[in-house]
């Protein structure tokens, strides 16, 4: 599984001054001044020896700017080959410690199972294993605490924590995670606040929970932009979590996320993203199930008689519904696809928190999905029915998807749009957990009517939804 990771870089004599500019000052001095650089994403780079490392995790660089010492942090990334055997390490956000700490008292601190390794890699600089990386985490928090929530993901504390969740509560909050990523990729927003995640000290019912409230609204504000969306008075009997992100580039784009299910974490069964698209008033519903390994690689298996067929059912009784909606003939409302339905197979999910790109997986919209079951393709030796990579001649990716469903070229109508509530029932009863993300721009002159709780999403949200049929 890949996981967060730290680096220590030793920065040769003559590039340190390259690399910091002129902020090369006494400790106290350029705590004052890092940020106005920092803060706005700037970036430098260092050659370093070629390493194995994902850019889809975070890495942390322990940089040393003074032979011997420890003397600033910053987020790192893998770049592109800068050499024979070289890489360029991206930094961005380097931040000076309080106090440099030395090499020596950094040895001294550790335990006698690490203490070798971490003196090697200190000196000669380089990827610290994984039991290093926690150490030296631990060592410097422990002699600058205000370091704690950067460094949080880092820790042997963290690491603990998520080693006390069974299988089945890993898997959950897997495709949990996987719903609030698709979300925040169909809306634009960047993935970071999904590494911003922290197991809670108590089990979750839900992944949002762990996600910080430093920049995001808290529950009850969201409830009452929620309140007069027809099926959320449904949603609140139940337990739910949830959170409002905002586009670093814009705030005025904005995606909130409701994640409510009727049972507790070891007993879910999965999980059901809808998705809202203020701008062209278009709902998407995804639902995903796990491939698991075969002989020939991931496959997913079904027969007539199983529980998805069951959930098809119920898709086309509120597909029923939809094509009695009067046609939209807007230009907003047109759609290369109106079925909103759209199923998707990924690989069985290993719950990772320190990854941040969607998984792999192929989408199928519904009506594709009911032509595959009855192809000869899909067909099985034993009368049942199995969807592999290489059975499949043609099939959605996620960059697919994404641009499909951000524009709404596929999607509900307009008209359509009101008949959330019978979705919303039909995940929650299941056993699910629902995640509800809608995605809206809310104008500068609107902001005073938002902080009262009503923006202009929510309100036309819940006027487009009140329509709904008795």
């Amino acid at each position: 599984m890949l996981s967060a990771a730290a680096y220590v870089l030793r920065v040769p004599e003559d590039r340190r001054e390259i690399l910091l500019g002129d902020t090369f000052l006494s400790p106290a001095e350029y705590a004052r001044h890092w940020r106005d650089f920092w803060a706005h994403g700037e970036s430098v780079a260092e050659p370093v020896p070629h390493f194995d490392h994902s850019r889809r995790v975070p890495l942390i660089v322990f940089a040393s700017f003074s032979e011997g010492f420890i003397t600033h942090i910053g987020d790192g990334r893998k770049g592109a080959p800068a050499g024979t055997g070289l890489v360029r390490l991206n930094l961005t956000m380097l931040q000076p410690l309080v106090r440099f700490v030395s090499f020596n008292e950094i040895v001294a601190r550790a335990s006698a199972r690490v203490r070798k390794p971490l003196d090697r890699i200190l000196n000669s600089g380089g990827k610290l294993p994984p039991k290093s990386t926690g150490v030296l985490v631990e060592i410097i928090l422990g002699i600058e605490p205000g370091l704690a929530q950067r460094l949080s993901r880092f820790s042997q504390q963290r690491a603990e924590r998520l080693g006390r969740f069974t299988a089945r509560a890993r898997s959950n909050l897997a495709e949990q995670k996987e719903t609030l990523s698709t979300a925040l990729a169909l809306a634009g927003l960047e993935m970071e606040e999904v590494l911003a995640w922290s197991p809670p000290q108590e089990e979750p019912r839900t992944f949002l929970e762990g996600i910080p409230q430093a920049h995001l609204r808290e529950d009850a504000a969201l409830v009452h932009d929620y309140s007069d969306v027809p099926g959320f008075e449904f949603v609140k009997q139940y337990q739910f979590a949830a959170r409002e992100f905002l586009a670093r580039s814009d705030p005025s784009v904005r995606l909130k996320v409701v994640m409510a299910n009727r049972l507790p974490l070891e007993k879910q069964t999965g999980a059901d993203l809808i998705y809202y698209n203020e701008t062209y008033k278009s709902f998407v519903m995804v639902q995903y199930k796990a491939m698991n390994q075969g002989a020939s690689g991931p496959e997913f298996r079904w027969t007539a008689e199983d529980k998805l067929a069951e959930e098809i059912e119920r898709m086309e009784v509120l597909l029923k519904a939809l094509a009695l909606q009067p046609e939209d003939r807007s230009a907003i409302g047109f759609r290369l696809h109106a079925n909103p339905f759209f199923l998707k197979l990924c690989p069985r999910l290993i719950f990772n928190p320190d990854d941040k790109g969607l998984s792999k997986g192929m989408y199928f919209p519904l009506e594709y999905w009911k032509a595959l079951a009855l192809d000869p393709v899909t067909k099985g030796p034993r009368e049942g029915r199995v969807v592999t990579y290489a059975n499949v001649a043609r099939r959605l990716s996620n960059p697919h998807f994404l641009t499909l469903v951000q524009h709404a070229w596929v999607g509900t109508t307009v008209p359509q749009s009101q008949l959330l509530q019978r979705v919303i029932e039909s995940v929650i009863e299941s056993g699910k957990t629902l995640t509800l993300a809608v995605k809206s721009t809310v104008p500068a002159q609107e902001e005073e009517a938002e902080d009262e709780g009503y923006t202009a999403a929510s309100e036309d949200l819940g006027d487009l939804l009140g329509q709904l049929p008795p």
